[in-house]
């Protein structure tokens, strides 16, 4: 068996057979194979593109630090397919710190000219990148679904989310403006006017479940505004990021605007902490967004923070019940379970308990568990063996603790050679649990639901609203005064009536609690990825009490 080859040498040869970004899609379905007979992942066409201009503009000078850094390159990084726990056939080192200045340095410079351009002109080449991306979503749902496991029918739904994404704001970065006022003067009225400006070179971190999604609602806003953005995917799940530098590339965004770099945690901390940077966002968990957010305040950097979640759903007595499996399956089921939104505490109304746990069980027992790459999948495997096993050790705490675990729960036997070592779970479902069970407390990020009880409004509200945290929350209900009502009291960032995790563009997304800062998306993200400077015009003299 040969030995992986580093990224760029194993796919070299391929991106010479592609003269596009825009037929990539049409290159990989037409040569699946190489000479040899090997899989090749879908990202093999374009790949090293972005190791020649989208990590960095260029080489960074040469010195004797940087000489000694090169021969001895982090440790390699291996992506390894969720669905069959087999590794791809190439990794990648992480980008080393003399990589790393150079990128915030080209940057820093490169945002000059592009914090200049006209709203129209960043506009219209934000839109030829969403041009280019609603070519390539056969590609793009592919590579999503080989790094992360979710199935194509999720990806494919991501992919046109990140196109109407580019869309958006492009559209909203030309409606940008400010205010003006005319103030008392003296024979003439003074004038005052407010103006947004970019926040210069911005950091984007990426998590691993989402990670299409992640880098376009943190680039597509920061771009548009006038920003320049180094964006760190997770380590687990680089490809669709380095996809999109390279989809910026041939959009039209010049050298250095937007670069993409790899690593893990030492990566990210050194690119938090650096002078360079005016903002931070980022998406993951709690334990790790509080490091950020300290360190991050080291230098008074502007920070968002989209974290975790141990999101309530009420079912009230009157909610049609079918509406109300669908979303909770919905909430717990999507994305194997890793969402951080996910209502994972569903409070079931007491009189309609048996009804709606029979045709939970029923409608979950249906669930098509299996290859994600097929179109008829339902679930596909978790992204990584210790998210797997985390799941698992809660299952088990769940049933230590007293809680009956009426279905599932237990790895997936049943695929067959192909996917046996795969990452896969049978959905979890618990009864008789309590509001202070380790289960109902902790985010799991994975397929548990716990089923709780109640029996007054008031009851629900005040036991949904006993967390830590506040990211989101569900209702079901007929009576729509009763929902709005109930919506108003629940301290969450997101909410629904008689629906679960949408999240369409619109609308502005973010925490509450230890759930997150700030909110991006919608409007909102204009606030996120610009800042105010106010400008006073005197039209007069000066005056003056002093002789």
């Amino acid at each position: 068996m040969k030995a992986p080859l580093p990224i760029p040498d194993q796919l070299e040869k391929q991106l010479a057979k592609c003269k596009s970004i825009r037929d990539a899609d049409t290159h990989y379905k037409s040569r699946d194979k190489t000479a040899e007979g090997k899989s090749v992942h879908p990202m093999a066409s374009v790949f090293a593109d972005r190791f020649r201009n989208c990590t960095v503009t260029e080489s960074p000078p040469s010195s004797p630090s940087s000489a000694t850094e090169s021969s001895k390159l982090p440790p390699k990084q291996i992506l390894i397919n969720p669905a069959t726990a087999r590794p791809h056939d190439y990794y990648y080192h992480p980008t080393p710190s003399s990589q790393l200045r150079f990128a915030l340095h080209s940057a820093k410079e490169a945002q000059i000219a592009w914090g200049e351009a006209s709203s129209p002109e960043r506009a219209a080449i934000i839109r030829r990148a969403a041009d280019i991306m609603s070519q390539n979503v056969d590609l793009l749902r592919e590579m999503e679904t080989l790094d992360t496991g979710r199935p194509v029918k999720e990806t494919e739904f991501d992919v046109s989310e990140g196109v109407e994404c580019l869309n958006y704001y492009a559209g909203v970065a030309n409606s940008l403006g400010g205010h003006v006022y005319n103030l008392p003067g003296g024979k003439v009225a003074n004038l005052a006017y407010a103006q947004r400006e970019p926040m210069g070179v911005t950091l984007g971190i990426g998590a691993w479940n989402y990670p299409l999604q992640s880098v376009l609602w943190k680039s597509a806003p920061a771009l548009a505004f006038g920003n320049a953005m180094v964006f760190k995917p997770s380590e687990y799940t680089p490809s669709t990021a380095l996809w999109m530098a390279q989809c910026y590339h041939e959009a039209g965004i010049p050298d250095g605007v937007f670069q993409v770099v790899l690593g893990g945690r030492d990566v990210g901390t050194e690119l938090v902490l650096s002078p360079e940077v005016a903002k931070v966002s980022f998406t993951g968990s709690l334990e790790s967004g509080r490091k950020v957010y300290e360190m991050a305040s080291k230098g008074m950097k502007k920070v968002t923070l989209e974290l975790g979640g141990k999101s309530p759903l009420i079912i009230f007595d009157d909610a049609d019940i079918d509406n109300a499996v669908s979303g909770a399956m919905m909430a717990n089921w999507y994305s194997s379970g890793q969402v951080c939104s996910n209502g994972t505490r569903v409070f079931v109304h007491e009189s309609i308990m048996d009804q709606f746990i029979e045709r939970l069980v029923e409608r979950t027992k249906k669930l098509r568990i299996g290859d994600p790459m097929d179109p008829t999948t339902d679930i596909g495997p978790m992204a990584h063996r210790l998210q797997r096993d985390k799941v698992l050790s809660y299952i088990d705490i769940g049933v230590k603790e007293g809680a009956t675990l009426l279905y599932g729960g237990a790895e997936v036997k049943f695929l067959g050679e192909e996917f046996r070592d795969g990452y896969f779970l049978l959905p979890a479902i618990f009864t008789d649990c309590s509001d202070d069970m380790t289960i109902v407390n902790e985010e799991i990020f994975g397929m548990v639901m716990t089923i709780l009880s109640f029996s007054t409004d008031e009851e629900a509200i005040s036991r949904a609203n006993n967390t830590e945290f506040g990211l989101a929350a569900g209702v079901f209900t007929k009576d729509i005064q009763r929902g709005h009502k109930v919506v108003k009291k629940l301290k969450a960032g997101a909410t629904w009536i008689n629906s679960y995790n949408l999240a369409p563009m619109q609308l502005p997304w973010g925490g509450r609690k230890h759930s997150g800062i700030g909110s991006e998306n919608g409007v909102s993200a204009i606030e996120a990825w610009t800042q105010w400077k106010s400008v006073y015009l005197e039209m007069g003299d000066v005056e003056c009490p002093y002789q």
